[in-house]
């Protein structure tokens, strides 16, 4: 089956919500309170409606099923990606969608590069961007989970 990436809809919301609620998503993504259905939807409702410029979303679709979502979240200093494979993971899924979404950035907005922030304890995901040619910075904030300090790693992808 072939991996695309698509404009996220309406259609995916119910799906996309139900990852929110996963526990271990939940602790991987860093959703520290999960939103309600209510709350979710009236956010892509504002994604939708154009309230959001400064992020860019796209579904990741194998066959005809939604597997995941990624996304860009553009700062005056910084572009960074965040990517959510929640079925099909180590499979190659999650790097041809990644490729796909770089490829796509990078003609849309001509960035030389990309960082990603992924927690310290989240081994499979620093090895996915690594694996993709992304690069520890050094950098490293402390952020609160759940009541305890969480380290964040930078990890930066030049793409020119």
């Amino acid at each position: 089956m072939e991996v695309s990436i698509e404009d996220i809809n309406h259609s995916h919301v119910e799906v996309l919500h139900k990852w929110e609620m996963d526990e271990k998503l939940q602790v991987q993504t860093g959703v520290d309170v999960p939103r309600t259905y209510e709350q979710f939807l009236n956010a892509y409702e504002a994604y939708f409606n154009g309230e959001k410029p400064n992020l860019y979303m796209k579904a990741v679709v194998l066959g005809e099923r939604l597997i995941g979502k990624v996304e860009l979240f553009r700062t005056p200093e910084r572009d960074f990606i965040g990517m959510v494979i929640a079925e099909k993971r180590n499979c190659g899924v999650g790097t041809e969608a990644l490729h796909l979404f770089l490829e796509e950035i990078q003609t849309l907005f001509g960035m030389e590069n990309v960082f990603a922030e992924v927690y310290e304890d989240n081994q499979g995901s620093l090895r996915f961007f690594e694996k993709n040619g992304f690069r520890p910075t050094g950098e490293m904030i402390e952020e609160w989970f759940r009541g305890k300090k969480r380290p964040l790693v930078t990890l930066k992808k030049e793409l020119k």
